[in-house]
């Protein structure tokens, strides 16, 4: 058993005598809810258990013998209220708990602070073994209190000065809800609210990703000036290293489904567990891509003949080994933020990183001072992961986000297996998609220097685009999994609706600026005709692949929040390598189609991978997702 359970045995060698404080509060409780299966308390933080006292070892309220989970219960009330008590043992007996004996206290015992804070701390702890181990029956809920709030709340008050109050203890701001806060297992869900709630979380979001997309055109942009080996050299570099990070970013994704199951479900301390093992699984994944890195050159030799690009493609990816590890985290602390509804931390934090990596690049590759050259670049990238890293930590202390934050814990350790059973499904899913658009980049190579122009645009625009629907994916999935973690199935349904009306009118508006804006959107890229007109007759085709696009990004968001990331990695593969490339290929070469081929397959195939998991998702069966989430929580499975 793991510290602080409430079922492993506990020395008490100082004896004190137990409070009365608790007592009289519990014994001004109305009858009815002493005789509930569970008092679950609604706030910001727990909901709260409150038929069980805590098995304190500065109170003797429980004494253990050397049976394991045999103990002597005390009462908690007295007096006038032995009626009302005797009620509450009755109730005990029935749970999973075995209570041996049950005596009276005087009521008019005395308690201090530390035993007070010992009863908060067991409450905590029992409230979240209690939620896991209960509810077998999904229409059970978790005994929420509706009615009698404010009257138990003015009892309270008469036993729990303000003074005393802690967040997570019933007088708080526990008995009553706090309105700022969500419950996500009986909130009301309405399609205008989720339709709100979608648009603020999204916001953030896309200046994030915009944000992100520039600092390898940053790092491009700078050592590009040095000369065509150095452009080559971190252009290489820039792909190589993406295509890498991708794969963490992909273990990341498990997270959207782990860390919003446990906030919703109330199992606030899972979420940090949760980050903090996916964090140490990709710490040491990222071992093998560092030496891979290291030792990038000799990989290189077999695509690149220019001995002077692959040592310089090398010396900047061995540089940017020290960046990986703040990578990850920055990463897996944004999942750890967006589980709690706070996404516009990394927005925060990119405004203030951004112009830094710009300033850094000037600095480290120009300054007459400092300036170092090519080298510069890499270093300038490693700074700035770390100062994001930093200053994440920083709001996470300072700011929000640190009521999920229990502490390091050796839990982090375990069930790494299960975790790899969401991880690499979710780096299926991922790289599937990128791979793919490389591939076909590759391949336009072959029809000339104005098609791969043409297709490096096309790709530019369409990634660039893409940063929208994934953002309202990455918030539909935190919203989604918020209320598969609280069972709460109509929420998830109307928000899994949202998500999609959302990706649709994202998708006509990407649509329209494509087909009316073809030529200004050129001018932006090249001044050759030639390339221009490619890319005009091609806008046509891409205004309808950005709409597949869309629907696509979202639907692999929802399938992440409901934990089902292995048949969305199975249908990515199958709509890239089975459809899309192929028959890119084939309408290329074969039927002569060049450019237009390679975007029909594309499109193809993305169109397959829509429907098939749109169909998927609108036909998935919902008891059979909440018990996984369950499950998920109980065995601490990721």
């Amino acid at each position: 058993m793991s510290d602080g359970d409430p079922l492993t045995p506990q020395k008490n060698t100082q004896r004190r005598r137990p409070t009365g404080l608790f007592s009289k509060t519990i014994g001004q409780l109305p009858r009815s809810l002493l005789t509930s299966n569970n008092v679950a308390i609604n706030s910001k933080r727990r909901k709260i258990p409150l038929t069980f006292l805590p098995p304190s070892t500065k109170s003797p309220l429980f004494v253990y013998s050397n049976d394991y989970d045999q103990r002597s219960f005390l009462s908690l009330c007295s007096g006038s209220h032995i009626d009302e008590a005797d009620s509450f043992h009755d109730n005990l007996r029935g749970d999973n708990e075995s209570v041996s004996t049950f005596r009276s206290l005087p009521s008019t015992l005395e308690g201090n602070n530390d035993e007070i804070e010992s009863i908060h701390q067991w409450l905590d702890e029992e409230r979240e073994r209690r939620s896991l181990v209960s509810g077998e029956d999904l229409g059970e809920t978790y005994g929420a209190i509706n009615e009698g709030s404010d009257d138990i709340m003015a009892r309270a008050d008469r036993y729990f000065p303000s003074n005393t109050r802690r967040s997570s203890f019933l007088s708080l701001e526990g008995i009553v809800k706090d309105e700022e806060e969500e419950d996500f297992e009986f909130e009301k869900v309405t399609t205008r609210k989720e339709i709100d709630k979608l648009f603020r979380y999204s916001i953030p979001l896309i200046i994030t990703f915009f944000l992100e997309q520039i600092f390898s055109l940053v790092c491009v942009v700078f050592v590009g000036h040095l000369g065509k080996e150095e452009l080559a050299a971190v252009s290489m570099a820039s792909m190589t290293s993406t295509i890498v990070l991708a794969i963490f970013e992909g273990i990341a994704t498990s997270l959207d489904t782990l860390c919003p199951q446990a906030y919703g479900a109330g199992q606030y301390k899972y979420v940090g567990i949760h980050t903090q093992r996916c964090s140490l699984f990709s710490l040491v994944m990222f071992v093998p891509a560092a030496l891979f890195w290291y030792f990038s050159g000799y990989f290189l030799s077999f695509i690149i003949d220019d001995r002077k690009v692959i040592k310089l493609t090398q010396q900047f990816l061995r540089i940017l080994i020290l960046a990986g590890p703040p990578y990850i985290l920055f990463e897996n602390g944004k999942r750890f933020l967006q589980a709690q509804g706070i996404f516009d931390a990394g927005t925060y934090i990119l405004f203030i990183t951004a112009p830094m990596n710009i300033f850094l690049n000037w600095l480290l590759v120009y300054s007459e001072t400092f300036g170092l050259g090519y080298v510069g670049a890499p270093i300038a990238s490693v700074i700035n992961f770390w100062a994001m890293l930093i200053f994440m930590i920083l709001y996470i202390v300072l700011v929000d986000g640190s009521e999920c934050w229990d502490g390091f814990t050796l839990d982090a350790f375990n069930h790494w297996y299960d975790l790899s059973k969401l991880a690499f499904p979710g780096i299926v899913m991922l790289l599937a998609e990128s791979m793919a658009y490389e591939v076909l980049t590759l391949f336009a190579s072959k029809f000339g220097t104005s098609a791969l122009a043409t297709q490096s645009a096309l790709s530019s625009v369409v990634s660039l685009l893409y940063m929208i629907p994934f953002a309202i994916a990455v918030a539909s999935s935190t919203r989604i999994a918020n209320f598969v973690g609280a069972a709460n199935i109509q929420g998830g349904r109307i928000a899994i609706n949202v998500g999609f009306i959302s990706s649709v009118l994202i998708a006509l508006i990407n649509s329209a600026v494509i087909f009316f804006g073809a030529r200004h959107i050129a001018l932006l890229f090249t001044d050759d005709e030639e390339v221009i007109t490619m890319f005009v007759n091609l806008c046509p085709l891409i205004s309808v692949f950005v709409i597949f696009d869309s629907l696509a990004c979202v639907a692999s968001g929802i399938l992440r929040a409901l934990a089902m990331q292995m048949i969305g990695g199975t249908i990515s593969l199958v709509g890239y390598y089975i459809i899309a490339v192929p028959l890119a290929l084939y309408l290329s070469f074969h039927s002569n189609l060049q450019l237009l081929g390679l975007w029909l397959g594309n499109g193809a195939g993305l169109l397959t991978i829509g429907i098939t998991e749109i169909w998927i998702i609108y036909n998935v069966e919902w008891k059979e997702v909440i018990e996984h989430a369950k499950s998920l929580a109980l065995h601490g499975d990721s």
